[in-house]
């Protein structure tokens, strides 16, 4: 699957197709800020079901701290390197491992973990040679935070792949043409939950019809948009990403 310029879907044009199905054309049920919150959120929840936005970005290292603030929107690390040369043009690249269980004490300190070599070792984890691990870098995370080592200390910049939200809080969203019908779907279902507390009568039914177009398994539009969104290549996610930065309404 390839994708355009072209076939990024505006808010207005979420906004038309739902408004004409829940007919609140004054925004007198909910205000219009309210509807473009929910395709926010919409396609933040796509981004954790799907893993579609992968974004690299290239740091001066955090030589005095020795931690480095995951960029806004990231809910998943793929990959950490240092490296020399300059920033994004990298030489004497090292890859740095996060250590599940491992906590950082800081600058100049050492580290707590479940398996150390030649200290504290997890009966469950075969050991590393102390030589293996010495030539190895490994890191912590801990509350949205990269915690390095000393020995990252002697490389320059960082660099860091990882999965982020579609679009980030407070930025005017974008749609994929393929999660159209997905969003539509989800705002007014967002809207028939709410109005079902107000009148359940008349808006309980609408809404189970709703959710079940949205979610029926495998055919659901959820379901679809998400096999859709696997269907693309690496280059069609690169457009996507290029896209993403000319945002407009």
């Amino acid at each position: 699957m390839n994708i355009s310029a072209l076939s990024l879907i505006t808010v207005n044009q979420i906004l038309a197709d739902v408004i004409s199905e829940t007919e609140d054309y004054d925004y007198r049920d909910f205000t219009k800020g309210w509807y473009t919150s929910q395709i926010q959120q919409c396609l933040e929840e796509l981004s954790f079901d799907t893993f579609i936005n992968i974004l690299d970005d290239d740091y001066a290292f955090p030589s005095t701290t020795m931690i480095l603030e995951l960029p806004a929107n990231t809910f998943n690390v793929r990959g950490l390197w240092v490296y020399n040369g300059s920033l994004g043009n990298p030489s004497d690249v090292q890859m740095v491992r996060i250590k599940s269980g491992a906590y950082v004490n800081g600058p100049s300190k050492s580290f707590f973990s479940e398996n150390k070599a030649g200290q504290t070792q997890d009966p469950w984890i075969y050991p590393l040679s102390e030589t293996t691990q010495d030539d190895l870098i490994w890191a912590s995370m801990q509350n949205g935070s990269v915690h390095f080592p000393d020995k990252a200390g002697t490389y320059s910049f960082v660099h860091i792949r990882y999965n982020g939200t579609l679009t980030p809080i407070g930025d005017t969203p974008l749609i994929p043409q393929f999660f159209r019908q997905a969003v539509k779907l989800w705002v007014t279902l967002e809207y028939y939950r709410r109005m079902r507390k107000r009148n359940p009568r008349t808006y309980g039914s609408l809404f189970n019809a709703v959710h079940n177009e949205l979610y029926a398994p495998f055919v659901g539009k959820w379901d679809v948009a998400i096999l859709r969104s696997k269907s693309m290549d690496s280059k069609a996610i690169s457009d996507y990403k290029e896209y993403l930065s000319k945002m407009n309404y």
